[in-house]
């Protein structure tokens, strides 16, 4: 059994047909499957259940987990002995949620790509906690998240605070509330609860998403079963139909200053609610006894961009 059978494995697994995984992995449909056939003679168990779609055996899951182990082993051995070498070559894959994404990574690769012209980004966007999961398991190199400080396996930097803030188009609000529209923002403003806008309709984020989860605490806090009408990973999307008044929605307070100049002048209404409804941004990478100096490098250029206030596109 070598690196290949763990690679041929992965692929197997992940695209759950053999079909997809030979065309993924540049080899024809019966290699692959000869090479799944020769792990289980070697093991003594059956790996795969050879339905449509394919499916793991409990060993096949067990496996599958070793043979992730042994690709980030395989991927980590690589980047230490480029750094030996002085090799500044590879690609780095970086997880981030969309988001953040569109927010604080133009500006980092552009800076980070200057100090390393040969390195190059695989940007992998997703829901929050779903990247956790990925760097977890090594499909990434880093992330840019909300990560608990201490996670085993994980080394965890904090880059800023991040503040979830609620927007709302003043017309939605007007049309709602009338002349009293002002009185029921400010006082959700003066008091840090969504109480009075009970009647109000919601856009929603990803549960696995930070700003989602805080929003539907945030909801609970206040009693509001709300009307749902759009359900997005997608926060830009969301505050484009907030813009248009569908309705209210929690976003990152900088993207909402990354899209408008004057929120006011857009008819939009921007509510704070308060310390609790923010919380750490980290970079965050697999500990290690070597980190790849891109890895580092490109932390540096992360702290940089933070430290010095400017970590908009």
């Amino acid at each position: 059994m070598n690196f290949q059978t763990m690679d041929y494995f992965v692929a197997v697994a992940e695209e759950r047909s053999f079909t997809r995984a030979a065309a993924l992995m540049h080899v024809s449909q019966q290699t692959l499957s000869a090479s799944v056939a020769a792990a289980e003679r070697e093991l003594g168990v059956k790996l795969v259940e050879r339905t449509v779609p394919l499916a793991l055996t409990y060993a096949g899951e067990e496996f599958l987990a070793y043979a992730r182990r042994f690709q980030a082993k395989q991927r980590a051995m690589g980047q230490e002995f480029r750094d030996i070498a002085h090799n500044d070559r590879g690609r780095i894959r970086v997880g981030v949620t969309a988001t953040r994404g569109h927010i604080i990574m133009p500006r980092a690769i552009a800076m980070y790509q200057r100090a390393h012209p040969h390195i190059s980004i695989a940007l992998f966007e997703g829901e929050n906690d779903e990247l956790v999961d990925e760097l977890g398991e090594g499909r990434l190199d880093m992330v840019v998240a909300t990560v608990a400080e201490r996670v085993p396996g994980l080394e965890v930097h904090q880059l800023f605070r991040e503040e979830v803030v609620l927007i709302v188009a003043r017309s939605l609000l007007e049309d709602l509330y009338g002349k009293e529209a002002d009185r029921v923002a400010e006082e959700c403003e003066a008091t840090g609860s969504i109480e009075g806008l009970a009647a109000c309709p919601f856009l929603l984020m990803g549960e696995k998403d930070v700003p989602g989860e805080y929003s539907r605490r945030k909801l609970a806090e206040a009693g509001i079963s709300p009307e749902v009408r759009v359900v997005s990973k997608n926060s830009e999307t969301l505050m484009a139909l907030a813009l248009r008044g569908v309705g209210a929605c929690f976003v990152p307070s900088e993207l909402v200053a990354t899209t408008f100049a004057d929120p006011v002048a857009a008819g939009m209404r921007v509510i704070h609610l308060g310390e609790e409804m923010s919380y750490p941004l980290s970079v965050a990478w697999r500990s290690s006894a070597h980190v790849w100096s891109a890895i580092l490098g490109f932390d540096q250029v992360l702290r940089q961009q933070f430290a010095d206030g400017s970590r908009m596109t």
